[in-house]
């Protein structure tokens, strides 16, 4: 059940719980995590509108994973706001160097505060170097 966290050891239950549904790589567990209407930015991309539209922009990719893991560096939250920095670890599938790949990546999530999806992602922006991860990809070919 998601909730709004209010303390310390609060935002680090609704983080790993966060990170545990995004590091299944099924994307019917987004829902336990994103609002509906949802809007998640990486870095440069366009804007993804919807869990609907979160669900395939994910779909395609975590199926060519063997696993994902959010490591939790450090947090703070302001209002409805979570700052984090982790790293995060990906394995493909069929990746010939069979590479761990590790990078560092920063997010700003922002919480629904009242009603049906209160403590549910509203609104996301995450950064990230995704070219080692896409460069694992392409050699999975």
């Amino acid at each position: 059940m998601a909730f709004v966290p209010t303390t310390r050891s609060e935002v680090r239950a609704w983080l790993e719980r966060f990170h545990a549904a995004n590091d299944s790589l099924d994307t019917s567990r987004l829902a336990d995590i994103y609002a509906k209407g949802t809007k998640v930015q990486f870095g440069n991309m366009p804007i993804i509108n919807g869990l609907d539209e979160l669900q395939n922009f994910f779909a395609g990719t975590w199926a060519k994973l063997e696993m994902m893991h959010h490591e939790i560096e450090d947090f703070d939250m302001v209002d409805n706001r979570i700052y984090q920095p982790c790293h995060i670890t990906w394995q493909v599938k069929n990746d010939p160097e069979k590479e761990e790949i590790t990078v560092p990546a920063f997010a700003v999530v922002h919480l629904v505060t009242s009603g049906e999806e209160k403590g549910l992602v509203g609104r996301a922006a995450y950064y990230m170097d995704g070219a080692p991860l896409m460069a694992a990809l392409q050699r999975s070919l």
